[in-house]
């Protein structure tokens, strides 16, 4: 008597997301129903405990190429298991080396009374091609008429198809979404290969075994797999592609992924394509359920983690969440450095709710864009704005913004005025002329003289009264004084025009692109039909790849350092000073300072014309000095705009002899001092060597144990010991939080 012992499957092992998901159960779409549709009782069937199987699964194990020692044990009557489970991995085993698939029969229950009524006596594991053909033959009948008749109805007029329209597409029509689709029936052979097991005294034994097959077997084990009692996600698979899934990656290239994994070639999974797509549905109908819930309970998390972490959300008339508003401790401590300019727009079509996302973006010291805060809205008035911004200033302790820029949304600057009354706002340079380009069509077309003018008026003044004498001048003389558009931008020409935002900080930028720059990004990494949950989650690797090139950045400022373009001392003073990315400018600044010529003005003070060098087109501009304070004005105003001093500065220090810059020239915010202070994500450790936050544990254990795994796979010896060490650390871990509670 040979007894089959039961052993821990590999297979996929379901969370509280994926229960009761079973890959072996038999889909409507291959046509079977569990029964035992030949009508014959399983007891009529004559075993052969002599089979001739063995025979056939070491010759088709020759045909594919397999090794003959992978061979399954061979049922026969008399076999043993310990449970019914074991039974049917066995005979599954034997059908996959085979050829053909299994499905679960016949099932006989205990009715005698007090015995629970699940209780199984018997069970019939078969060939899932047994049933008649006939019946088959007569459904499949039915089913051609059923679909000629629906071809008939739906007959098109093949004379004029160029001119129609697809039935989705045509206005006032909708998709039939009822129609079904065609069902492939797999085939019935009358087989009557089946393996019988019974229960007699605790232990699950075969009683009968018919191993004859009425139809070919499937050869091939890239098509054997198919079938669906040969299709399981092991574990680890499944913990891979729920990392995957989470990163928004296609089904396709997961596939590949563990293809890669499993040996090359997504054909050696024992699954297929069809199967990870059903996780990943799952995956995301489980999220879907309990969406917005998931999010509040992670940002209560991090609240918890990192009491500075700051959330809030804007709720209806039933309690329901129709607005999100959140921000880090970090960013609310480094908000004083970069409160000076800020940027604020919203884009759509980064989750399944179509809610607006509104990051309000800065500039760090390294010139990187970051982000001040983030909002998910329900709608864009002026009221939900007023929210955001109202959120916002409670979280950074009402230090309202000194300049912000956005696009014209009119009800964006209603509530700007309301909430920040002293603050700068300025609109987005290019949303001003790409509209204008819009409206006034070809009088802005390349070499048309009304262009000429409109552009030397825009970008060839520097005083108000200059712009706006010219503006006057220029629709006199095009005769577009009746001009709507001409006329808007003139009312509105105080929050767009850069005469007016000559002294205001906004600094290397006019537009909203970095705000525009990040959604752009942001989409690369979440799809319309995402989950708020998922947006959050890839909003959190978005922060996480800035903090990154930050930390790239500090680390090229602290290893590094850059050539010097000339031997001036200021030069080597702004490298010492001024992150890397800053300092890059300020040299070709230095650089550019060489273009001109400095010409002492006899007036009142000390003023010098810097006139350009012989054959540059370029404007003259006057600097204004004051030795003994320290003081140095230029025409220009870039210091005021972008927080360096010119090339028309620089050109006079080095005339006369200037060896320091003065301090009030060089702002902290672009500096490496400004993140100094700043809180670095995980500390304020309570425990030495223990990280805060329950993310950075996970972190940090992954890290051990993908090291202990890399170190341990490449002999058998160190793999079982490590093995038993991991599952005695699981039953430490169980205990130690059973003990406190929280299991």
């Amino acid at each position: 008597m040979v007894r089959i012992m039961s052993q821990q499957e590999n297979g996929f092992v379901a969370d509280s997301i994926l229960q009761g998901f079973d890959l072996n159960i038999p889909a409507q779409t291959e046509g079977y129903d569990g029964a035992d549709q030949d009508g014959n009782d399983a007891a009529n069937f004559v075993p052969r405990p002599h089979s001739t199987a063995t025979a056939g699964a070491s010759n088709l194990a020759e045909e594919d190429g397999e090794e003959i020692c992978s061979q399954p044990v061979v049922p026969f009557v008399g076999m043993i298991f310990d449970d019914l489970e074991v039974a049917k991995q066995v005979y599954n085993d034997y059908a996959w080396k085979l050829g053909f698939g299994t499905r679960i029969g016949n099932t006989k229950y205990n009715t005698a009374r007090g015995v629970p009524k699940d209780t199984i006596l018997s069970r019939v594991f078969e060939c899932v091609h047994t049933g008649k053909p006939a019946a088959e033959c007569k459904n499949a009948a039915a089913r051609s008429k059923e679909a000629a008749a629906k071809v008939k109805e739906a007959t098109v007029d093949m004379t004029n198809i160029g001119e129609q329209k697809s039935r989705s597409k045509q206005a006032g029509s909708e998709m039939d979404v009822n129609e079904s689709k065609q069902r492939n029936i797999l085939l019935r052979c009358d087989c009557k290969a089946h393996m019988v097991v019974g229960k007699r005294n605790g232990l699950w034994s075969v009683t009968v075994f018919k191993e004859e097959h009425t139809h070919r077997m499937v050869k091939l084990a890239g098509r054997r797999r198919y079938y669906r009692s040969h299709r399981k996600v092991p574990e680890e698979d499944f913990q891979f592609l729920q990392t995957l899934h989470n990163q928004n990656i296609t089904t396709a290239q997961i596939m590949g992924c563990l293809g890669s994994v499993r040996g090359g070639d997504p054909r050696t999974l024992g699954y297929v394509k069809r199967d990870v797509s059903n996780i990943r549905t799952m995956l995301r109908e489980e999220v879907s359920h309990r969406d917005m819930s998931m999010v509040i309970e992670y940002f209560e998390r991090r609240k918890a983690e990192s009491p500075n972490f700051f959330y809030d959300t804007l709720v209806d008339s039933n309690n329901a969440v129709r607005g999100l508003f959140w921000v880090d401790g970090r960013t609310r401590a480094l908000y004083p450095k970069y409160k000076d300019c800020v940027f604020f727009d919203t884009t759509f079509c980064t989750n399944k709710y179509n809610l607006p996302f509104a990051p309000i973006v800065g500039i760090n010291n390294h010139t990187h864009t970051i982000v001040l805060g983030c909002a998910l809205l329900p709608d864009e008035t002026t009221e939900t704005f007023k929210w955001v911004f109202e959120r916002w200033m409670l979280a950074m302790n009402q230090m309202h913004p000194d300049h912000i820029m956005t696009d014209q949304d009119q009800a964006m600057a209603t509530a700007i005025d309301k909430v920040f009354p002293n603050s700068i706002h300025r609109c987005c340079f290019y949303h001003v002329l790409h509209l204008a380009r819009k409206k006034l069509g070809p009088n802005l077309g390349e070499g048309h003289p009304f262009a000429d003018a409109f552009y030397s008026c825009i970008y060839g003044t520097d005083t108000i009264e200059e712009f706006e004498f010219c503006w006057q001048h220029m629709l006199r003389s095009f005769d577009m004084i009746e001009n709507n558009h001409l006329n808007n931008m003139w009312k509105s020409r105080k929050t767009w025009a850069p005469v007016y935002f000559r002294k205001s900080f906004f600094p290397f930028t006019s537009t909203t692109g970095r705000s525009e720059g990040l959604n752009s990004y942001f989409k690369t990494l979440v799809r319309p039909s995402d989950s708020v949950w998922n947006f959050v989650q890839q909003y959190e690797l978005c922060q996480n790849l800035m903090l990154d090139r930050e930390d790239n950045a500090g680390f090229t400022m602290e290893t590094t350092t850059a050539k010097l373009w000339g031997s001036y001392s200021i030069e080597k003073q702004a490298l010492k000073f001024y992150t890397r990315e800053v300092f890059d400018r300020f040299q070709k600044m230095v650089q550019s300072s060489t273009r001109f010529y400095p010409i002492h003005v006899e007036a009142e003070g000390l003023c010098f014309n810097l006139v350009p060098n012989q054959d540059l087109d370029v404007k003259t501009y006057r600097v204004a000095v004051n030795p003994e304070e320290g003081w140095y004005t230029c025409g220009c105003n870039m210091f005021e705009m972008c927080g360096l001093i010119c090339p028309h500065i620089i050109r006079v220090m080095v005339h006369l002899n200037v060896q320091q810059i003065p301090g009030r020239y060089m702002l902290e915010r672009w500096s490496a001092a400004a993140t100094t202070h700043a809180p670095e994500p995980g500390t304020n450790t309570i425990r030495f060597g223990v990280p805060t936050t329950n993310t950075l544990k996970y972190n940090s254990l992954c890290r051990k144990m993908n090291q202990l795994a890399s170190d341990a796979c490449f002999d058998d010896d160190t793999y079982v010991a490590v093995s038993r060490i991991v599952d005695e650390a699981n039953k430490v871990v169980a205990t130690m939080l059973k003990a406190k509670g929280q299991v």
